[in-house]
């Protein structure tokens, strides 16, 4: 499925995909909604944005990068504490563009994303606080 949302990025096509996972939460839910990817300029792929890509383990990651030192990428999901994953550039899939959630759709040129893309940022150091109580509230259930 990948390599078929790589073609279609690459053709200049966007593709919305059903969100699988916890590592966006609580923003981006699993099995709730729907991410929009697309095409992206080297420009675009800088600290905030949030990608598609394969990181240096192999694994397919929709994380946002926290620091770019040239080619490579530190990301980490906004739903984790510390968990840091690496990438490089060029294993860049595709630039995350907007998430639909209940019928309604989020770009993230928003100024609600925006707003909250800063302040989730400025909350890094004491993330684990609103985690634990969201995540109270919210149960996970076992991946399938």
């Amino acid at each position: 499925m990948m390599e078929e949302i790589r073609k279609l990025v690459s053709e200049g096509r966007t593709v919305s995909i059903c969100a699988k996972g916890y590592s966006m939460n609580p923003f981006i839910m699993h099995m709730r909604d729907q991410i929009t990817l697309g095409p992206w300029t080297d420009e675009q792929i800088k600290k905030g944005a949030v990608v598609l890509v394969k990181d240096l383990r192999g694994n397919f990651l929709i994380h946002r990068i926290i620091r770019r030192d040239g080619d490579v990428l530190i990301l980490m999901g906004d739903g984790n504490i510390g968990i840091k994953e690496k990438a490089y550039v060029k294993d860049v899939i595709a630039l995350m563009h907007g998430v639909i959630r209940k019928g309604r759709t989020y770009t993230v040129r928003s100024c609600a994303w925006r707003l909250y893309s800063w302040f989730w940022k400025l909350l890094t150091p004491v993330r684990r606080y609103p985690l634990a109580l969201w995540r109270r509230m919210n149960p996970q259930q076992p991946l399938r």
